[in-house]
C-alpha cells in the first residue's frame, strides 16, 4: 500500500503520541505498578492489568490521527471498542483487585463514609446497610468484576452497560459529596457506557459479534431476548 504526504504524517504524528503516552504512563504510574500490595494474593496484579490501561490509552488518539488519514475506514465501532476496553480495565482492574484483598471485607470503608454524609436520608441509608456492610462490599466487588469481564470480553454488552450505570450512579447519589472529582467522574461514566449499550458496542471485536446476530434471528423468544442484551 503506497500513503500519501497527508497518511505519512499523520502515522509520524501517532506513533509519537503513543510513544510519549507510554512514556508518561510508565513514568507516572511505573512506581506504584512494581510495588507490590502484600494484602492481594496477587501482590502485582496492578502491573498485570497495567497493558490493559495503556492501551485503552492510547487507542483514542491513534484511531483520531488514523481517522484523519483513511476516513472511510475508521468507523465509529473502533471508537467504541476504545471505550469498551477502558471500562473493561477499570472494572476489571478494580473489582478483581477487591476480591483478592485480603482487608477488604474486615472493615465498613465506604459504607462509613455515607454514614458520615451530612444528608439525614445518606446517614440513614448508611446506617441501614451497616450491619451487613461486607455482603454490600462484596457485592460491589463482584458487581465491578462482572461489569468489567462484559465490557472487556465484549459478552452482553448492555447487560454490562446497565449494571455500570447503576454501579456509577450509586456511587454518585451516595459518594459524590465527598469531593468534585468523585461527582464528576460518576456523572460521565453512565453516559459512557450509555453510549457503549445503545451502539451495542460488544458487536465489533467481541462475543457478542459472535452469539448477538444467532440470538435475533432464533425463533425462541428467550434467546432474541438475550440477543437485545448483546
Amino acid at each position: 500500500m503506497v500513503l500519501n504526504l497527508k497518511q505519512w504524517v499523520v502515522v509520524i504524528l501517532a506513533i509519537i503520541t503513543d510513544v510519549m503516552l507510554v512514556v508518561f504512563f510508565a513514568l507516572a504510574l511505573g512506581p506504584y505498578w512494581l510495588t507490590p500490595n502484600t494484602n492481594l494474593l496477587l501482590p502485582f496484579w496492578q502491573l498485570y492489568v497495567s497493558p490493559l490501561l495503556v492501551i485503552s490509552i492510547i487507542l483514542i488518539p491513534t484511531l483520531v490521527f488514523l481517522w484523519i488519514g483513511w476516513r472511510e475506514k475508521i468507523t465509529l465501532n473502533m471508537f467504541l471498542f476504545a471505550i469498551r476496553l477502558g471500562f473493561g480495565y477499570q472494572f476489571v482492574a478494580a473489582g478483581f483487585q477487591k476480591l483478592m484483598d485480603t482487608t477488604f471485607l474486615a472493615s465498613p470503608g465506604i459504607i462509613s463514609a455515607i454514614t458520615g454524609s451530612t444528608n439525614p436520608w445518606l446517614q440513614g441509608f448508611g446506617n441501614l446497610i451497616l450491619p451487613n456492610y461486607a455482603a454490600f462490599l462484596l457485592l460491589i466487588a463482584v458487581g465491578e468484576a462482572l461489569v468489567g469481564l462484559s465490557m472487556l470480553l465484549g459478552g452482553f454488552t448492555r447487560l454490562g452497560a446497565l449494571g455500570g450505570i447503576l454501579m456509577l450512579v450509586t456511587y454518585l447519589l451516595t459518594l459524590g459529596w465527598l469531593s468534585s472529582s468523585v461527582l464528576y467522574i460518576n456523572q460521565l461514566g453512565p453516559l459512557a457506557f450509555l453510549i457503549v449499550g445503545i451502539f451495542q458496542a460488544g458487536r465489533f471485536l467481541g462475543l457478542d459479534q459472535l452469539w448477538g446476530p444467532r440470538f435475533d434471528e432464533s425463533s425462541n423468544a428467550i434467546l432474541r431476548f438475550l440477543g437485545w442484551w448483546t
